[in-house]
Formats: C-alpha cells, structure tokens, sequence
C-alpha cells in the first residue's frame, strides 16, 4: 500500500494545494490535552475560522 492511501486529504486542502494556495496545520495538544472542555472546542473552532479568513 502507497502511503498516500493511508492518509484522507479534505476536499478544501487538496484544492488549496492544487491551487497553490497556502495551506495551514495547526498543533492540537493545548487544545486536546491543556484546556478543559468546552473552551478548547470554542478555541479550535475560532482558530480555524481566523485563518479561514485571511
């Protein structure tokens, strides 16, 4: 098996990167692990929508 077959690419990231748009990943372990629920839920969803932004 092809390493690619082993990893799902989202629609919106293989368009970026077919569109040689810049595409971001964030680290997760403040969120996952440093911040009680529901605020890291709150701060991964308002992360996300200020890099959707610009």
């Amino acid at each position: 098996m092809r390493r690619m077959d082993q990893l799902h690419v989202n629609d919106a990231v293989a368009a970026a990167l077919h569109q040689g748009r810049p595409v971001v990943a964030l680290e997760s372990t403040i969120i996952t692990h440093g911040m009680p629920y529901p605020d890291n839920l709150e701060t991964a969803r308002d992360v996300e929508q200020a890099i959707r932004e610009k």
